[in-house]
Parts: C-alpha cells; sequence; structure tokens
C-alpha cells in the first residue's frame, strides 16, 4: 500500500511540476504558486504517514454525469470504472489534503432534458466542488446553463463543440473539431459529408472552404434521398460525424447500393456499436482520435489491468484513458485548492483550474476498421 501511495504522490508531483513549466513561466515558474503547488504534493506525503490513527477523514465530493441505461450506456460503462480508478488511487494514497473523495454518479441517459436535472442534482449539494460529465455534446451544452449559475465547475472530457471550454469555470479535455476537421481532410480533394450539424460536420465544412476540398453533397442521414444523392456523386470519400449507431446504418446503406469509396469520421467510430451495426460494410473504414486505445503500446499495461480488477475483469473502451486523465486534472485542481484555501470549494476549484489548467498536447491517432477490430495505422503531432 505504501509503495503504491508514494507511486501516486510522485505521478501528482510530476504533474504539478510539468502544469507550471507550462503555464504562465514568468508569473509561476519559481514563483509563489510554484512553490505552493509542489509543496501539496510533499504535504501527502507526510500526511499520509502522519495521520492520527482511528481519524475520520473529512469528505468531498466530486461528481460526475454520463449516460448509463439507454442508448449509449456503453458510454457510462466504460468511463465509469476509470473515474472510479483514479479516485480511489487518490484516496488510497491518504486523499486529497487529507480529504476522502468521493463519487456522486448520475444517469443522464444521454438526453438533454435528464442532463439539466442531473446538474441541477449536483448543483444543490453544497459537497459536490466540481463536476466531470457529460460525455455527450448535446448533452453537456444542454447542462451549461445550470452550472454556471450554480458556479459549479465542470470539466468536460471527449466533446469538441466549440461553445463548451469558453465560459467561467468550464474546461473542455481534448481539442476541438476543428483541429480533427483539418487532420480528416488531409490528402482529399473532393468527397461527400452525411452530418446531423454536429460540431464536428460544422468544422469539416468550415476547414474544406478555407482548404479548396469540395464537399458534395452535405446532407443529413434523416432526410429523405440522402443515399441516392451521396450515390449520384460517387464521391471517393464519404466523411461522417454521426454517433455510431446511425454511422454503421450509413455505410451499410453506402455499401449495399454499391458505393466502394473511403469512409472516414472522427472518435465516435471507435466505439464497437458502429462495427456491431455496420459489420462488413464497416470494414476498411477509418477514423481519427486525439488519444489512443486499449491495446495501444502508448497505454500503460498497470493501467489496463487496474483498470479491469475494478470493471471485473471487462477491459477498458475508447473513453477510459481520457475520462481517467481528466479526473486525475481534477484532482489536482482540487490538491492545489486545498493547499491555497485550507478548504475545498467551488471558488476555489474555479480559480485552481484557471491557474493549474493547460490543456494537454494530444497526437492525433488514426486506426483503421480491419476484421471488426480497431488496429492504429499512425499517428500524428
Amino acid at each position: 500500500m505504501g509503495d503504491r501511495r508514494e507511486r501516486w504522490i510522485a505521478a501528482e508531483m510530476q504533474r504539478v511540476r510539468r502544469v507550471c513549466e507550462r503555464s504562465h513561466p514568468l508569473r509561476l515558474r519559481g514563483g509563489p504558486l510554484y512553490i505552493l503547488l509542489l509543496l501539496a504534493a510533499f504535504c501527502l506525503l507526510s500526511l499520509v504517514s502522519c495521520r492520527i490513527p482511528g481519524a475520520v477523514r473529512p469528505t468531498v465530493k466530486v461528481g460526475l454525469v454520463a449516460p448509463f441505461e439507454g442508448r449509449y450506456r456503453y458510454v457510462g460503462y466504460d468511463l465509469f470504472p476509470a473515474v472510479r480508478l483514479a479516485l480511489r488511487e487518490a484516496n488510497e494514497a491518504g486523499g486529497v489534503g487529507e480529504y476522502y473523495v468521493e463519487l456522486v454518479a448520475y444517469d443522464d441517459g444521454a438526453d438533454p432534458a435528464m442532463a439539466v436535472q442531473q446538474a441541477r442534482k449536483l448543483a444543490v449539494d453544497p459537497e459536490v466542488v466540481v463536476a466531470v460529465g457529460h460525455f455527450r455534446e448535446e448533452t453537456t451544452v444542454a447542462a451549461l446553463e445550470v452550472y454556471a449559475e450554480a458556479g459549479l465547475p465542470l470539466v468536460a472530457p471527449v466533446v469538441l463543440d466549440p461553445r463548451i471550454g469558453s465560459g467561467e469555470g468550464v474546461v473542455r479535455w481534448g481539442p476541438g473539431a476543428e483541429v480533427l476537421a483539418s487532420a480528416l481532410l488531409e490528402g482529399v480533394t473532393a468527397g461527400a459529408l452525411v452530418t446531423r450539424g454536429g460540431p464536428l460536420g460544422v468544422a469539416l465544412r468550415g476547414a474544406a472552404e478555407r482548404e479548396g476540398v469540395l464537399l458534395n453533397p452535405v446532407v443529413s442521414p434523416d432526410e429523405a434521398g440522402w443515399l441516392d444523392a451521396v450515390l449520384a456523386a460517387a464521391p471517393p470519400v464519404v466523411f461522417c460525424d454521426a454517433d455510431p449507431v446511425t454511422a454503421g446504418k450509413v455505410i451499410g446503406a453506402l455499401r449495399d447500393g454499391g458505393w466502394t469509396g473511403e469512409f472516414r469520421g472522427g472518435p465516435e467510430l471507435a466505439a464497437a456499436d458502429f462495427v456491431g451495426v455496420g459489420g462488413m460494410a464497416a470494414e476498411g473504414a477509418r477514423f481519427l482520435t486525439p488519444w489512443p486505445l486499449p491495446g495501444d503500446r502508448e497505454i500503460d499495461p498497470a493501467f489496463v489491468a487496474a483498470y479491469e480488477e475494478i470493471s471485473g475483469g471487462v477491459p477498458p473502451g475508447p473513453l477510459a484513458l481520457p475520462a481517467y486523465e481528466a479526473t486525475r486534472a481534477v484532482l489536482v485542481a482540487l490538491q492545489t485548492d486545498v493547499v491555497v484555501d485550507g478548504v475545498p470549494s467551488r471558488a476555489g476549484i474555479t480559480a485552481a483550474l484557471k491557474e493549474t489548467w493547460r490543456e494537454p498536447s494530444h497526437r492525433l491517432y488514426w486506426y483503421q476498421i480491419d476484421g471488426g477490430r480497431s488496429r492504429l495505422e499512425g499517428r500524428e503531432g
């Protein structure tokens, strides 16, 4: 147990040091906040070893909202063990500034109205000082106003919408849609776009216009005649920003119609539902994601083993790693707040996120569906 605690603390010390060196280098490097942040990590080790036996630690709550039921329940099932793992590691290391971190999780069913309701539940609980969620574009955007009104900071992983992360106390974990759109268009001079108007589809249209790529037709899979329009154009590439189930139906219809071009998409295509619905039609489809998928060499096998210990042997899916890393970033902000203010608070963590948060550099990973599995093709950046 002691070795594991020390490993966690050492990892957090390195994370804090990297944050300080990236953040306002003239202000922070060697300055008071830099010293405070590093001191926080040392304090954790001291507190772990010096806590009075039998003493009850105070509790602070981290909220989590994601779809655990319904069409997108695979999202919640994938990320929940990862979030629990990050919190368990912190608690086993003695807590954050002697605070035991408790998880409060709610299901929003990927429904915007339910997302608002669940965000309000977190907002009215005074012990919840920060939230992580909602892991879908539409639900995250719907709940933003609730978090803003309550002064509850939100860390939003794996979403691409530029409206997320632009407000007070909101941090988006991951690159925006524009970054992925530009990379998806590489090497393409013409193609078609099947979109429901999501942030990646909007970004693809903008990037195509700037880079001189002809997108024709641009259609919604909900429109009558979308398939005939695409087949008539016979594009060499079809881009699709729809959810995994819809994307699977789209590629199935295109292949059944005789189209033989290249199918490209974003992180949504990493979900098992894409291959599950598309079947053999999904073979050869390519997608781009800003984080490596489980099974790649860049993911620590120790993380996979620890995740499976919590999940009951179920291996991590495509959202596990970003959920885990985002939660660890929340813990760093919480730790900073405790050191600076003594008692964690929503306002304190909002301030800590402003000071410590810098978007980590994300590589972009190209994958291709091969034999029903996602095979890594290459990396960018």
